[in-house]
């Protein structure tokens, strides 16, 4: 078998930097074993030329970033197999004293805005009484410095007694300030310069983007004397201590508290060919980047997880890079940001959720300056701004070729206005070709001020183009539940609205809104755009549309229901939906005569995958094979976990969005995983590859309503189908998901099956059986990297085996996959004959010969079943009273195979 050893590095928390960094666990004598550290296995994988780097399980606390260079191009730093290594920027705090009030403190250095306890984001304090889910809450109404509207400093209000007692103390060391313009476009957050009673004005230690006018927002940050409720922190400047009031003081004391010190982890620079797969980064600064990649192309960043950071990962001047299957998770800041040269990037089937937890202007992916970017089956949730943002402020920031596609983006806009789940800005007013179809956007909120308070619901958009965006078609979506308007083009030209379905509750919300840009001047005029073939049902019968000097357009073709149309050129219907109030949105058999076509759900909220799963340390591939788990290195499929489990599916059907919840509030404390594959259930049936080709939810979906209770089965094996034939096992390797979609278009319709039995191959090789007993999975994983390579084929036949052990074949019949498992489990240790001569019986028993047409596995399967109950002879110069003898398990068979082995 091939040395692991000499294709890997580890690292491990109980490793050593002096070792050689070979074994994956330290030896019996601790004399060798994995590094301890990323920094000795980057330096032994540049040293050695071995490229592959495995993670134990375990957190890593990082002093300082690693960054990988051309030095490094084509390492892979990967999770150890079933394994969560954790890179932490974080120093764990502990030696707390109780204070009394429910806080406790412990001496270290001054903290800034990011702390956990037990892997939980606490929240700073702040000024202002906080409430959770009120996103009004805490923020103080602020008045225009003295001079008027400033970046540098502000005032509070006369009568805010509340505010006046905070900052009795005056400006502390940590002390910060959070402020929004009025109409929450941008917060920034500075630190404290000064306070002076007298003119009630704070100054700031930097200017802040907008100016700041009466009404804008306001909230002070990170000084003991503001923590007020359990779950809070902050810095004490008069005697160096951090304290805390935690929800659990028992938590607090026993674990610590982990203060984020790093703004980076990883750094890609001028690196290219790196994967980095199945690690968790977190801990990292709110106004940091947890990783980045700088001019550095072609990497795969897959099945990684990213908690507790600022931004997740940042891309500069870095194309052709694949990120995807990764799950991004109370982030300080955003969740992928690609910017200034970097073209060609693909970011799909990535969970990005909880965004903005520190800074509010944020975006779960944002681009600028960036070209022919795929933003593909993302699952986008709660965001305090924008789910997707592609600004184009200048010359240098223009965005051409995005494609926005099956994302579903739930829940923006909930902290800030004047945005949208997906959000365009377009000021170089070029022509962006850009495509956005096929997502699926609820619950846009929109939060703003002015004069007289707080503003709900303002200016919040669900396909959002501002400021020139042009050249953009907007095909195939839903949108439920905005602000203003379900799409709004502001001072674009050539856009194209068509056959969106769009579900409309509030009497402000519109579904088309069109409006001119003054402040462009001619440019800002919008010109040549299209509303055509859209659906819209609203319950508030307010017009669909708000035009403010919308130049020249098209509205027309319009399916409605609840509203008029526009103009004599809409269709107004009832029943457009199957069952709305069951928030099932497929389109009723009315839109269909109107030519507009029903939206691909299955595909909203997943891709496909091209980055392989992590490989099993010496060539394989981690997870199951068919019908088994997901490897680390696949998205997390909410309609295959439901297809996993019979109760989910009882309980949930195809509600998708009911069975992610579960899976995040209870499956993974149950240690559920996704075991239904549902691409091979898909392969098992060419009804199904018919019907649904590589549409892996439409699959799931189809399991969970029929094919569970039709009994069916997933029985095509990836892996095995693979190993199969060279030509795909060169093309894929270990990849399941590119052998399921080979064969679903191609290979059945090329004739192609599943020669390949992993079971007979493990039992035709001791040390493999001894190695991976009955694992199915690991048998073909072995075959594609390293067996076919050393020449290794299947000689083991299971009906033989079973022909020449007669209490078997009295007992199994003529069930091959029951006697490979046998052979393996038991009959290899009993030292039982493998060897059944098929030639010599079909010469001894003629009529056998004719009937089966002289084929040694039908000679086999007749001796089985018919001829050892017969007491046929076994060969001419065998006796029938042995033959019998030999039927009955009295005396072993002679030594000779003679079976159709696998080349």
């Amino acid at each position: 078998m091939t040395d692991s050893t000499q294709q890997a590095f580890y690292v491990a928390t109980n490793g050593n930097d002096s070792w050689s960094g070979r074994l994956a666990a330290p030896n019996a004598d601790g004399t060798d074993g994995p590094f301890a550290t990323l920094d000795r296995a980057q330096g032994a994988m540049r040293a050695t030329g071995i490229r592959d780097t495995y993670v134990r399980g375990g957190t890593y606390a990082m002093s300082h970033a690693v960054t990988l260079t051309g030095a490094d191009n084509g390492v892979r730093i990967m999770a150890y197999p079933g394994e969560t290594p954790v890179f932490s920027g974080g120093e764990r705090v502990g030696g707390f004293t109780d204070i009394g009030g429910g806080r406790y403190a412990a001496a270290t250095s001054i903290t800034g805005l990011d702390l956990s306890i037990g892997g939980v984001r606490q929240k700073v304090a702040q000024t202002g009484d906080w409430t959770a889910g009120d996103a009004r809450s805490g923020w103080s109404i602020l008045e225009a410095a003295a001079g008027g509207a400033s970046k540098t400093g502000l005032r509070y209000g006369a009568g805010d007694g509340a505010m006046v007692a905070a900052l009795a103390g005056g400006a502390q060391p940590g002390m910060m300030v959070q402020t929004f313009d009025t109409e929450r476009l941008s917060d920034n957050i500075v630190g404290v310069a000064g306070i002076d009673a007298a003119s009630r004005s704070i100054a700031f230690t930097q200017g802040v983007k907008y100016a700041l006018r009466s009404g804008g927002t306001y909230r002070l940050l990170n000084d003991e004397s503001f923590i007020r409720d359990a779950g809070e922190f902050a810095w004490q400047a008069e005697t160096g201590r951090l304290v805390v009031k935690p929800q659990d003081p028992g938590a607090l004391l026993g674990q610590g508290a982990v203060v984020a010190r790093l703004g980076t982890l990883l750094a890609l620079d001028g690196a290219s060919g790196v994967t980095l797969q199945g690690l968790t980064f977190a801990d990292t600064t709110w106004n940091g980047s947890a990783l980045t990649l700088t001019n550095s192309s072609g990497n795969s960043i897959a099945g990684n997880r990213f908690v507790n950071a600022g931004t997740a990962m940042t891309l500069t001047g870095s194309s052709g890079n694949a990120i995807e299957a990764n799950r991004l998770e109370h982030l300080g800041a955003s969740g992928i940001k690609v910017t200034y040269g970097s073209n060609g990037n693909r970011i799909s089937a990535n969970s990005i959720s909880n965004i903005g937890e520190v800074l509010k202007d944020v975006a779960g992916i944002q681009l600028y300056g960036a070209n022919d970017t795929l933003i593909s089956g993302n699952d986008i949730r709660n965001s305090t701004r924008y789910g997707i943002s592609i600004k184009n402020w200048d010359g240098a920031t223009v965005n051409t070729g995005t494609v926005v596609e099956y994302n579903r983006i739930y829940d923006t806009m909930t902290e800030t206005a004047d945005g949208g789940a997906i959000e365009m800005l377009g000021r170089s007013n070029v022509d962006t070709r850009t495509v956005i179809r096929g997502n699926d956007i609820r619950n846009v909120g929109g939060l703003a001020t002015d004069g007289s308070g707080w503003l709900d619901r303002h200016k919040s958009f669900g396909i959002y183009l501002d400021d020139m965006a042009n050249g953009v078609t907007v095909q195939d979506n839903f949108i439920q539940n905005t602000g203003w308007a379900s799409v709004f083009i502001h001072g674009g030209d050539s856009n194209s609205v068509t056959n969106n379905l769009a579900v409309l509750s509030n009497p402000r919300e519109r579904f088309i809104r069109l409006e001119w840009v003054p402040s462009a001047g001619s440019i800002g005029l919008l010109s040549g755009n299209s509303v055509t073939g859209n659906v819209i049902s609203s319950t508030t019968g307010v017009d669909y549309w708000e035009f403010w000097t919308p130049g020249s357009y098209s509205v027309s073709g319009n399916l409605l229901q609840g509203i008029r149309g526009l103009n004599g050129g809409d269709t107004v219907s009832s029943g457009l939906f199957v069952n709305p109030a069951a928030g099932d949105f497929r389109l009723g058999a009315g839109a269909a005569a109107l030519g507009i076509h029903d939206l691909d759900w299955a595909r909203m909220g997943s891709a496909p995958l091209t980055v392989p799963a992590v490989p099993s340390p010496g060539g394989g591939s981690s997870g199951a094979g068919a019908g088994g788990g997901v490897s680390s290195g696949q998205p997390f499929s909410p309609l295959a976990y439901i297809a996993s489990y019979a109760d989910l599916s009882a309980a949930f059907g195809t509600d998708a969005a009911a069975g992610a919840a579960h899976y995040q509030s209870l499956g993974r404390a149950e240690g559920r995983t996704v075991s239904f594959d549902p691409l091979a259930y898909i392969a098992s049936y060419g009804d199904l590859a018919n019907a649904f080709g590589a549409n892996g939810d439409a699959g799931a979906a189809h399991y969970i309503a029929m094919g569970r209770r039709e009994g069916r089965a997933i029985t095509f094996d990836p892996l095995a189908y693979t190993a199969s034939y060279a030509d795909l096992s060169a093309a894929f390797g270990t990849d399941r998901t590119s052998a399921d979609l080979h064969y679903i278009a191609n290979g059945r319709a090329e004739g192609r099956t599943v020669s390949f039995d992993p079971l007979a191959y493990l039992a035709s090789y001791g040390d493999l059986a001894s190695a991976f007993g009955t694992d199915r999975t690991a048998a073909a994983l072995h075959y594609i990297a390293n067996g076919r390579a050393e020449g290794r084929t299947v000689s083991f036949d299971p009906l033989a085996y079973l022909a020449a052990n007669g209490d078997l074949a009295a007992a199994f019949g003529t069930d091959t996959t029951r006697a490979e498992l046998h052979y393996l489990t038991t009959g290899r240790g009993e030292g039982r004959t493998t060897g059944f001569d098929a030639p010599a019986y079909l010469t001894a028993n003629p009529d056998v010969a004719a009937a089966t047409g002289g084929g040694l596995a039908e000679a086999m399967r007749h001796y089985v079943m018919f001829g050892r109950l017969e007491g046929r002879a076994l060969s001419p110069a065998i006796s029938t009273a042995t033959s019998a003898a030999r039927a009955a398990g009295l005396l072993p068979a002679d030594g000779l195979l003679a079976a159709a082995g696998m080349g």
